[in-house]
């Protein structure tokens, strides 16, 4: 076992030990949240969260009485042991934590019933992920609940331990990560409740075609779906079932309502899964086109590999030379739209908007006083929230959408942790991602 391994283990026996411990979620906040330097608040006007009974191996909560997220962020929840701390991480985690800052966002309201129509009004999110049926699954639960997150989706695994990754980060910040082996979030498999959200999906999208143009304001009712790849690194082997339920969402979801975000960690992925992912099941006779996919620049060249793009050359990643390599991959992967990210340098979003095709580029956005304990964990992932509640939520412009993307990517950034409070940041950016 590696060293980083075995530090690993000690942290999350360490962190057990202590959440094993505490009695009140105010001890936790005022102990245990401090020492391992969680970014994560406890708002004192958060409702009490009733954890699920560990009893069965999945959720016992049924969503068919509530009403649909917005947003449903499917696969991995686990803990990242940080040389800063202990996190609670999982691209799709932090992405449905972001968008549940930025939806609960909302302006004052003068009175109660004032704020009740704001809060019965916002947008919600979601997580369809498997935790262990340990303590550090029920703390995961409870702190995407706090967050904000919506956890109706969440399913226990009756054999498997909570996700752990060991990060391990380089000068500049970037991490490489060791994962415990299978881990919950390995198991996460189609269940009741995600099989009827997208059976009422896709009712919706049939029925939206024959409703008169007054009662078809059914945009806000419909579920956008958020995959990320790595929940699927296992494939089939050792009794892993994540990577079906992902293709089963991609393949039987509607047109236009998947977002896939590519995540390649070696020795974590094959092409070929990776591939059907993203463009869909090949036995299916109509392949749906995605809403939405996000790679970076390293991942832009892989993609063009797999789909016979040789003659491109990764050093085009500005200007007209980037938006014929993305136009050419949208088209090769079955997209509408796709992202490449390119670090302190912005990004650039490449859209097919059914009568033409549109490309916008921002260069990002300058750290103001960049922490040295700073690390880059989580900046993709909190600028995916914020092109998902620009452009999918409140219809905003691709240009606008990169801007607003960018400053919050770059506040995370400069942070500690995955998810720190957006209310930290500063006025400069917070004024930016921010949509009031």
């Amino acid at each position: 076992m590696s060293v980083t391994m075995m530090l690993s283990s000690v942290l999350l026996l360490l962190l057990a030990t202590i959440i094993s411990k505490i009695q009140s979620a105010n001890a936790f906040a005022s102990s245990s949240f401090k020492k391992y330097g969680s970014q994560h608040r406890l708002a004192s006007n958060k409702a009490t969260v009733t954890l699920q009974s560990s009893t069965s191996s999945i959720s016992n909560n049924d969503s068919s009485s509530t009403p649909p997220p917005n947003v449903l962020c499917i696969g991995e929840t686990l803990w990242d042991s940080l040389p800063s701390g202990i996190f609670l991480g999982g691209a799709p985690s932090n992405v449905a934590v972001h968008l549940a800052y930025l939806f609960n966002n909302a302006p004052s309201a003068s009175s109660d019933n004032k704020a009740d129509e704001i809060n019965n009004n916002r947008p919600t999110v979601a997580v369809a992920t498997c935790l262990g049926k340990d303590q550090l699954g029920k703390e995961a639960q409870r702190r995407l609940a706090l967050n904000g997150v919506r956890t109706d989706y969440v399913q226990y695994h009756s054999e498997w331990e909570t996700g752990m990754a060991t990060a391990i980060l380089d000068s500049n910040g970037d991490a490489t990560y060791e994962f415990n082996t299978p881990a919950a979030w390995d198991g996460l498999y189609l269940d009741s409740n995600l099989k009827c959200l997208i059976q009422q999906r896709e009712e919706e999208q049939r029925t939206d075609g024959h409703e008169e143009e007054e009662e078809k304001d059914n945009e806000s009712h419909h579920v956008l779906f958020v995959l990320g790849t790595i929940a699927g690194r296992l494939d089939n082997d050792h009794g892993a079932t994540s990577l079906s339920t992902l293709v089963s969402v991609r393949n039987s979801a509607p047109e236009g309502t998947v977002v896939v975000d590519i995540n390649l960690r070696s020795p974590w992925y094959k092409d070929e899964t990776v591939l059907e992912l993203i463009r869909g099941s090949s036995e299916e006779k109509e392949k749906k086109k995605l809403a939405l996919l996000k790679v970076n620049e390293e991942e832009l060249v892989i993609l063009e590999r797999w789909c016979g793009n040789m003659d491109t050359n990764a050093d085009d990643l500005f200007g007209d030379a980037l938006k014929i390599r993305m136009e050419q991959l949208a088209q090769a992967l079955n997209t509408q739209r796709i992202c490449v990210t390119r670090g302190d340098k912005g990004a650039a979003l490449w859209c097919d908007n059914g009568s033409g095709a549109s490309f916008d580029e921002n260069p990002g956005c300058s750290l103001p006083n960049k922490k040295n304990n700073s690390d880059t964990v989580g900046a993709g992932d909190a600028f995916l929230a914020s092109l998902i509640n620009s452009l999918f939520i409140h219809g905003e412009t691709s240009e606008k959408a990169l801007e607003r993307a960018c400053a919050l990517g770059g506040y995370v950034a400069g942070c500690r942790g995955a998810t720190p409070a957006h209310g930290d940041a500063p006025d400069t950016l917070r004024n930016v991602f921010s949509i009031v």
